[in-house]
């Protein structure tokens, strides 16, 4: 009885620990909230792969301009508490961003806005 209660409390870790491994870093989601002070560490020219790392997860591809000699990419998370991160990435460097914050103000990148 014991040996059947411990295999069934290891399963039942085992399932949660597993599911948050599954969607944790999933594309296009971050569980950090997106506001003025996170737009604030990023600075243009940045690599994605910094901006990557810094969010936990890369973003969804949102959007392409092949018509430049090297396509930018758009790229979107959403954030916790119904924040957002869209982002423009030339060459593998950041070079626009904007912020959506919880309370849907709009803060882009390299803007002090209050």
């Amino acid at each position: 009885m014991i040996k059947k209660i411990t295999a069934l409390a290891l399963l039942m870790v085992f399932a949660c620990v597993s599911s948050q491994a599954l969607f944790a870093g999933q594309a296009g989601t971050a569980d950090l909230a997106f506001n003025r002070r996170f737009i604030q560490k990023l600075k243009p020219m940045m690599p994605y792969e910094q901006l990557v790392k810094i969010i936990g997860s890369e973003g969804s591809k949102s959007g392409e301009d092949k018509q430049s000699k090297t396509p930018k990419v758009h790229y979107h998370w959403d954030g916790a508490r119904k924040s957002a991160l869209d982002v423009k990435v030339d060459a593998g460097k950041v070079v626009d961003a904007t912020v959506t914050s919880p309370k849907s103000k709009k803060f882009p990148l390299g803007k002090n806005a209050d």
